[in-house]
């Protein structure tokens, strides 16, 4: 028992990168493994989304890791502790979440609010030109933007290939 004890003790001592490895996983899209931790140094090999790598030390804002018996640097805000989440089952939920908004939008009974019904007995529609004409606002464009409507298509788009910026 105590030699097992002492050899045990001893390989830590030896090797303490085996002593403080923990896995990491990549959220990017693309993260880069540099041979130093510095973007301006050499990319040994760019790491996809999901890919597991161990670390073996941290250093400010990047982690030293091996992937593949190859060792290099990768940014912290590339990799996270905890496997990414698997992203076809959150597009299939957010899709049969839309559909449900949609019938419920569809089978809800349509009338104006209290509030809405009572600024207008009240004769706030003047107030509110008024408070415009002071603050500068501009209530049209409001109605107008609160107007459009986004199908579950075109929010499902957006959500899979983001903004292009053209």
């Amino acid at each position: 028992m105590i030699k097992k004890f002492l050899i045990l003790t001893v390989l830590i001592i030896l090797f303490p990168t085996f002593s403080y490895c923990f896995d990491l996983y990549v959220h990017s899209v693309k993260a880069p493994l540099y041979q130093t931790p510095c973007i301006g140094s050499k990319k040994i090999i760019e790491l996809k989304k999901g890919a597991k790598v161990i670390g073996i030390e941290e250093k400010t804002s990047w982690y030293k890791v091996r992937y593949e018996g190859k060792d290099g640097w990768v940014y912290k805000l590339m990799v996270k502790k905890t496997p990414p989440l698997e992203t076809k089952g959150l597009f299939t939920r957010l899709k049969s979440l839309f559909r449900r908004i949609h019938v419920l939008k569809e089978k809800s009974r349509r009338r104006p609010s209290s509030y809405t019904t009572t600024a207008a007995a009240r004769g706030l529609r003047d107030k509110r030109q008024r408070f415009a004409d002071k603050y500068r606002l501009d209530y049209e464009a409001l109605e107008k933007i609160e107007s459009i409507e986004i199908s579950d298509n075109q929010a499902l788009e957006f959500l899979t290939k983001g903004v292009s910026n053209e």
